[in-house]
């Protein structure tokens, strides 16, 4: 009998799926409100920003960037007025590529 064939395998550690809990893994891991993005532009509204969004299911619309006005912020949108045209544009979050500021931004 070879026994190779009925070798344990090497330890391999698990990974756990669930966030680091604050309370045993130290001050390094202490979460502001203020880093979730949601937060950072609702103290950015009335800045000038461009929002690259992507709609991979569509032809004509694949990839836009929207320009303007950022006039508010929710967990899963923003609502940018475009100046020239006064229009305003509801962008679900999904599909925000990333935003550019033209200035200094709050946190």
């Amino acid at each position: 009998m070879n026994n190779n064939l009925y070798t344990t395998p090497p330890f391999i550690p698990s990974q756990s799926s669930s966030p680091p809990n604050p309370n045993i893994m130290g001050s390094q891991y202490n979460y502001n409100q203020s880093d979730y993005a949601e937060s950072i532009l609702k103290a950015n509204i009335g800045k000038q920003v461009q929002a690259h969004v992507s709609f991979t299911d569509s032809i004509e619309w694949r990839d836009s960037i929207f320009t303007g006005i950022l006039e508010d912020s929710g967990k899963d949108y923003i609502l940018i007025r475009d100046q020239n045209s006064n229009r305003r544009y509801l962008v679900w979050s999904v599909y925000i590529d990333y935003i550019v500021f033209d200035s200094d931004i709050n946190r």
